[in-house]
């Protein structure tokens, strides 16, 4: 069966401590990724990293860099642009704003490029990392599902952000439910 590694919103605006939405523990993530994305490499499986275009308002141009991939991130693969997350665009399959969008192509009406660099790479199972696990992560991992994937999320290359009513423990039951095959352990901020 041949998988692709999902590394979903390793950007500034969610990464960098001084940006606009940090995530408590998203150092410890940048390192559990990085692990994952040479072990990708080394066995020949595609790499996709998911970039939020709005993560929160920001200024024309983003001069900040704020959606820019963090710095200290492994990034060898393909950059997908999703979102907006502000607007509620949080699974790595939904791009609603782009100028760049061409009629009648993936991309368009809503979807992202992902689903599309998936089928022409013969993907079948996705491991999905990144942040964070209970809003950008769990969407992208419930939409991999509903396409037929089979999909492994490692809690160990996540972090929480406590999106969940009933809380962290919850939020991996209801992925569990969904068919998301879990694996690790919770690692503290």
């Amino acid at each position: 069966m041949r998988s692709a590694l999902i590394v979903v919103d390793m950007q500034n605006a969610f990464v960098d401590p001084a940006a606009g939405l940090p995530v408590e523990g998203a150092d410890r993530v940048v390192a559990a990724v990085n692990e994952r994305v040479v072990e990708a490499a080394d066995d020949g499986r595609p790499v996709f990293y998911t970039r939020d275009v709005a993560p929160i308002d920001l200024p024309v141009g983003d001069p900040d860099g704020q959606t820019d991939l963090y710095p200290g991130l492994n990034a060898r693969g393909t950059l997908v642009d999703k979102g907006p997350g502000k607007n509620g665009g949080f699974s790595g399959f939904v791009l609603t704003s782009t100028a760049e969008q061409v009629a009648g192509e993936a991309g368009d009406g809503g979807l992202s490029m992902l689903a599309a660099h998936l089928r022409r790479a013969n993907v079948e199972h996705v491991t999905v990392v990144g942040l964070a696990a209970d809003v950008c992560v769990s969407a992208t991992a419930r939409d991999a599902r509903r396409l037929g994937y089979h999909v492994t999320m490692p809690l160990e290359a996540t972090a929480f952000v406590h999106a969940h009513a009933d809380g962290d423990e919850a939020a991996i039951a209801a992925l569990t439910a969904a068919g998301v095959n879990i694996t690790g352990q919770r690692i503290p901020g």
